[in-house]
């Protein structure tokens, strides 16, 4: 059998699919449903398309979380829905009541799994100059973090904090991913990692539930107006300050015009306030915070380019750019995201 490591992408994506559609008829879906790409670095998520309704078939491929860590997004994602103070893809079960499926991917060494949540409809990356989203974005940011801290569940998920984003990531432990960086890059993420540190003493230790990877293209418009949030993946225990640095993060990188960044922040930060306040150092842990984003960011790419062709397209020039804007901040310059 050849192994699934040495297939092309699509060759990858056709026995990925063949994996899934074996699998429909437990969630009492038709095995012949038309399942439509989203996206596939080390998840391949698909749209499926049903008479009753859409769903979203995630299976993850690489590194994946537990059947356990996995079962606990599923909880909070039940949680959230139950509350109806923001939309999330809640989860469908099998018909034997399982919200989660180990698989056995052909030639593959590492456990599959899979789940299928009710697809979140409306339109993916709201329109950040659009006031109404703005406000939006922070209001759906923060009934995340309000669930968190009001509503008690079993989470057993990865914690994003300083320690294990700087000490268990990609560009710590794995040399291949560290040979992505460059000599002078690695260099440069010890040095950020040490100026981290000396920031965020004794200031970083809050942890509740959190998405993870909140970036924008993880917000959807929705039909009423209100913002909804996909993919938690990567949710965890972490700080919630770094879900509010992430989604600035993602909007500074396209935030062209002058001034329309400093207006989207403000009215983001005011749609979260309105529903959980802030603590009173924020503004002193925003920048630090979103640094470590950017850890977390090179983390990700510098291990997924060397196995997954579309990560590997675009990869080179988003590290060059994070290690570019580190050594800026090395040298002083505030960093992107910071609000003047």
């Amino acid at each position: 059998m050849t192994s699934f490591s040495a297939l092309g992408h699509n060759e990858q994506l056709a026995v990925l699919e063949q994996s899934v559609r074996a699998e429909l008829s437990r969630y009492d879906i038709d095995t012949d449903a038309e399942m439509t790409l989203q996206q596939y670095e080390d998840n391949a998520v698909w749209r499926i398309d049903t008479p009753r309704q859409p769903y979203v078939a995630r299976l993850s491929v690489r590194a994946g979380r537990t059947v356990p860590q996995q079962k606990s997004e599923m909880r909070w994602l039940t949680s959230l829905a139950e509350t109806e103070k923001v939309a999330v893809p809640s989860p469908i079960t099998t018909t034997a009541g399982e919200p989660v499926l180990s698989l056995d991917i052909p030639g593959h060494p590492e456990e599959a799994t899979l789940a299928i949540l009710h697809w979140v409809p409306g339109t993916a990356e709201p329109d950040f100059h659009n006031p109404t989203n703005a406000a939006g974005m922070g209001a759906a940011t923060a009934h995340l973090h309000h669930n968190a801290a009001t509503v008690d569940i079993p989470f057993d998920r990865p914690r994003w904090n300083l320690d294990t984003i700087l000490t268990t990531g990609a560009t710590t432990v794995n040399p291949a991913a560290q040979a992505n960086l460059g000599e002078n890059g690695r260099a440069t993420l010890q040095a950020i990692g040490e100026q981290l540190r000396r920031a965020m003493a004794g200031h970083h230790d809050i942890e509740l539930r959190i998405h993870g990877d909140l970036h924008r293209e993880n917000m959807i418009g929705m039909p009423d107006g209100a913002v909804g949030i996909i993919d938690f993946d990567d949710c965890g225990w972490g700080n919630p300050i770094l879900d509010i640095a992430t989604v600035l993060s993602s909007i500074h990188r396209i935030a062209e015009a002058p001034g329309e960044y400093e207006k989207f922040y403000a009215t983001f930060i005011d749609g979260y306030s309105r529903i959980v306040s802030l603590p009173d150092n924020f503004e002193q842990l925003l920048e630090p915070f979103l640094v470590l984003r950017d850890v977390f960011v090179l983390n990700f790419v510098s291990e997924a380019m060397n196995h997954n062709a579309e990560v590997a397209s675009w990869g080179p020039g988003r590290i060059a750019g994070i290690l570019d804007s580190m050594r800026h901040h090395l040298d002083g310059i505030s960093y992107p995201g910071t609000p003047r």
